[in-house]
């Protein structure tokens, strides 16, 4: 399945958070800048903001980094590889306004076609996972059903 998703501000806001947090435990910084990496696949030299559209290599072996985009660019539609997006997100110290400083560590986000899914920093998974839908409400037995539906 593929589509687009784009994220909720929400979500955006949930991805910045838990970036700086996971920044915040290599180097102290009052401000970080974040920036969202676009690989090239080795063989085809394919672009993509999206790793799973250029690669299904689980490490990304396949892949370099070609460019980076700007923080903003995360709240652009993305398209989808089966009905999911991985993103490679370099963060930043940033010393002065406008100035990037040393790279700190990277985060990866995962989305999927409901938005921001997990999100993995250097090589620790799930630092982050949206919680699960609660259960259907009609099926779920422990509901009290509503007055409108008892009538």
């Amino acid at each position: 399945m593929t589509g687009t998703v784009r994220l909720s501000a929400d979500d955006i806001r949930q991805l910045r958070t838990v970036a700086e947090q996971s920044a915040r435990r290599e180097r102290a910084a009052s401000r970080y800048t974040i920036e969202i990496a676009e690989r090239f696949h080795l063989a085809t030299g394919r672009t993509a903001l999206n790793i799973l559209l250029i690669s299904d290599d689980p490490d990304w072996a396949d892949t370099d980094l070609n460019t980076t985009h700007p923080w903003s660019r995360m709240r652009d539609r993305h398209e989808l590889a089966n009905g999911r997006a991985l993103f490679d997100l370099y963060v930043y110290e940033r010393p002065a306004f406008g100035e990037t400083g040393d790279l700190v560590c990277c985060v990866q986000a995962e989305l999927d076609a409901r938005g921001l899914a997990v999100v993995h920093a250097d090589g620790n998974r799930d630092i982050w996972r949206r919680p699960a839908l609660p259960p259907d409400l009609p099926e779920n037995p422990a509901r009290k059903p509503s007055p409108i539906e008892r009538s």
